[in-house]
C-alpha cells in the first residue's frame, strides 16, 4: 500500500516592533503537546496563496500583510497514528507572513496559548528541528531586508528599494528566482524596488511604481511623467561582465506610465 503524505504549508508569522522582530508561536494541544508556528494542509484545488491566507486567519484571527515564499520544503512522518487519518505524514513548503496586531484570536481546537518571542527565544521553544530550521531561514531573510530603504503602500504592503548600485545588487540577489514583482524605470538611474508580497493588487502595483519613479534620476532631472518597467524576480539574471547595479531581464517587461501629478502627490505625503 502506497504511503501518502498530506501537502501542507509552514507559515512563520512575525511583526515589527520597537524591540525588533517578534515571532508568533502557538501552543499545540491536539495530537501532541508543544510549540509551533501556524501551519496546515492545502485543500484540494486550493491555490497556495489562498491556503496561506486561510491558515493565518484561522489560527491567529488576523489578516497578514506581506507573504514571502522562502523556497524551502521538506517532509516528516506523524509521531503516532491517529484513528481515521489517511496520511502517514506531511510534506511542507515554507512561507512567512507579517501581521500588525499583537492580539491573537486562537481557534481553540488545536491551540491553547500563544507567545510573541524574539528569534533566540522562539528558536529554543520550538518543539521540532524542522521548524527550527524554517525559523532560521526566515530570520536570515528578514535581517537582510533591513539593509534596504523601506516604504509601504496605503494597504500596508512593504516595498523595498536599493540605496545605491551595490545595494541594488544585494536586493536583486535576495529576490532573484522568486515570484515577487520588481520595478525599475526605463531610463537609467533608479533604484530597484520590490513588493515583499506574492499577490499584490493592481493598486499596490501602481503605488509601488510611483515610489520607484519618485526615487529615480529621470524624475529628478525632468520632473515629468516617468515610465517604469515591471518584471518578476524569476525573470532576471546577471552575467560576470555586467557592471554593479545592472541586471538583465530575460523576458519582455510590462511598462507602466507614472503620471507627474501622482509622483507630486506621493512626495507631499512622504519625507523619506
Amino acid at each position: 500500500m502506497e504511503e501518502k503524505y498530506r501537502k501542507s504549508i509552514f507559515v512563520v508569522v512575525y511583526r515589527r516592533t520597537s524591540k525588533g522582530i517578534l515571532f508568533l508561536l502557538l501552543k499545540r494541544k491536539l495530537h501532541w503537546r508543544g510549540w509551533e508556528f501556524p501551519k496546515g494542509g492545502i485543500e484540494d484545488g486550493e491555490e497556495i496563496i489562498n491556503a496561506i491566507k486561510r491558515e493565518v486567519k484561522e489560527e491567529t484571527g488576523q489578516i497578514q500583510l506581506n507573504i514571502q515564499n522562502h523556497d524551502f520544503s521538506g517532509k516528516y512522518k506523524y509521531d503516532k497514528k491517529v484513528l481515521g487519518r489517511q496520511f502517514i505524514g506531511q510534506t511542507f513548503s515554507l512561507y512567512s507572513a507579517e501581521i500588525k496586531n499583537s492580539e491573537i484570536i486562537l481557534d481553540g481546537r488545536e491551540h491553547s496559548d500563544y507567545s510573541w518571542l524574539s528569534y533566540s527565544e522562539a528558536h529554543k521553544r520550538l518543539t521540532y528541528q524542522n521548524q527550527k530550521k524554517c525559523l532560521e531561514i526566515v530570520n536570515n531573510f528578514l535581517q537582510n531586508i533591513f539593509k534596504f530603504r523601506e516604504f509601504t503602500t496605503s494597504s500596508g504592503k512593504l516595498v523595498l528599494a536599493g540605496k545605491n548600485a551595490e545595494n541594488n545588487d544585494e536586493l536583486m540577489k535576495l529576490y532573484q528566482g522568486k515570484e515577487n514583482t520588481i520595478f525599475h524605470t526605463i531610463a537609467p538611474g533608479s533604484p530597484f524596488c520590490v513588493i515583499d508580497n506574492l499577490n499584490p493588487t493592481q493598486k499596490e502595483i501602481q503605488e509601488s511604481a510611483i515610489i520607484c519613479a519618485a526615487k529615480s534620476q529621470d524624475w529628478r532631472d525632468n520632473k515629468n511623467d516617468v515610465k517604469v518597467n515591471l518584471f518578476k524576480g524569476k525573470d532576471i539574471k546577471k552575467t560576470i561582465l555586467m557592471k554593479t547595479g545592472s541586471w538583465k531581464i530575460k523576458s519582455k517587461p510590462e511598462i507602466l506610465k507614472v503620471k507627474k501629478i501622482d509622483i507630486e502627490n506621493w512626495e507631499k505625503k512622504n519625507v523619506n
